[in-house]
């Protein structure tokens, strides 16, 4: 959006503001949506880059702010209200009997002991993209090697991982088929 456009709806939102919140109000149903809305529009016409005519500025303001509420209204909509909340803790876990945890225990304790057995820089990279969710990009920047040598790396740990984890689920299983060794 050209500088000189930007700066006049700023300016207009700026010395119409009380109007254009009485407005806003009447169509979202809240004075605090409202004043939410009108400074996020501030934000939104500080980062558009675009060259945008506008005919009606009031209109233009009113419209982008109204947007910015139904935005707002519906991320708010996605969120459990705290009686949602206290329902939910009410049902009873059916999948947390004892057995089930301490199964769950063994195998966590296996797959720390697995990880383990990796090198310290697999062991990071695994934990940089499984757990902190990094991409293969910023793993390979923050080690300073190539992408390719960090999907050789998470490769081998997720192959090592699986096999041994594989192993140890079917020796707690009982589960020992393949050839004996006696």
């Amino acid at each position: 959006m050209p500088d000189e456009t930007r700066s006049r709806l700023k300016g207009l939102l700026t010395s119409r503001y009380s109007h254009l919140r009485r407005r806003l109000e009447y169509i979202v149903g809240s004075r605090d949506r409202a004043a939410d809305a009108l400074q996020e529009t501030w934000l939104r016409l500080e980062a558009m880059s675009e060259p945008t005519s506008v005919a009606n500025a009031d209109a233009y303001l009113l419209r982008i702010a109204a947007n910015i509420a139904i935005d707002q209204h519906r991320d708010e909509r996605r969120h459990l209200n705290e009686g949602e909340v206290d329902e939910m803790l009410k049902v009873q876990d059916e999948l947390a009997d004892p057995e089930r945890v301490v199964s769950a225990r063994r195998e966590v304790e296996a797959l720390q002991g697995v990880v383990r057995e990796l090198t310290a820089r697999q062991q990071a990279i695994l934990m940089a993209a499984r757990v902190e969710g990094q991409l293969n990009r910023e793993i390979a920047g923050r080690f300073g090697i190539s992408e390719s040598l960090v999907e050789k790396e998470l490769r081998h740990a997720l192959r090592h991982c699986r096999a041994s984890m594989r192993e140890t689920t079917a020796f707690y299983d009982g589960n020992t088929n393949g050839r004996r060794k006696f």
